[in-house]
Order: structure tokens, then C-alpha cells, then sequence
């Protein structure tokens, strides 16, 4: 009887999503690469900073307005598809 009434207890628990701002930049920057039809498969490559130098690719306003997000790409290499191209962002303010 115990045993059914955890059980019973443990189905009652909900969980939540925690939602990242850092998955909410991605997924907006994944976004507006899309829309502007500069890759099919864009790849997240945050780690490689090399890719920052230079001017970025395009700049988006961030979801709060108040910053802006400045996007750098590049092609992947050889055995990737033309279409596939690694992305680089950075938070700046206005």
C-alpha cells in the first residue's frame, strides 16, 4: 500500500524547463541565418575565435533590444556540403 501511494506521489511531480539565454541567442541567430539563406545547416562553432576577427557576417538586434549580436561565418570543411557553415556571435552593446 505504501509502495503504490509513492508511486502515485511520484506521477504527481512536475517538472519544468529551464530555459538558457544562451539557448534563446542560438536559436535566434540559427534563425536569421535561415531567413537570410546564407546556410541550410548552420553549426555552432562558439569555441573557435579565431573567426571573430575581421567584420561579422551581419549584426541582429538581441531580444531585449537593448544590445546588439554580431554574427561572424564561415564554410565548414571539405567533406561538408556547401550548404553547411559554421557561426560565431558575440553580445554587444549599442
Amino acid at each position: 500500500m505504501i509502495f503504490y501511494q509513492f508511486q502515485n506521489k511520484k506521477r504527481a511531480m512536475k517538472t519544468f524547463k529551464e530555459y538558457n539565454l544562451d539557448d534563446k541567442i542560438n536559436r535566434m541567430v540559427i534563425d536569421a541565418i535561415k531567413k537570410k539563406k546564407l546556410a541550410k545547416f548552420p553549426v555552432n562553432a562558439t569555441d573557435d575565435y579565431r573567426m571573430k576577427k575581421g567584420k561579422p557576417a551581419f549584426t541582429i538586434p538581441s531580444p531585449t533590444g537593448s544590445m546588439i549580436i554580431k554574427v561572424w561565418l564561415r564554410p565548414m570543411a571539405k567533406p561538408a556540403p556547401k550548404t553547411m557553415m559554421a557561426y560565431n556571435y558575440e553580445l554587444d552593446d549599442k
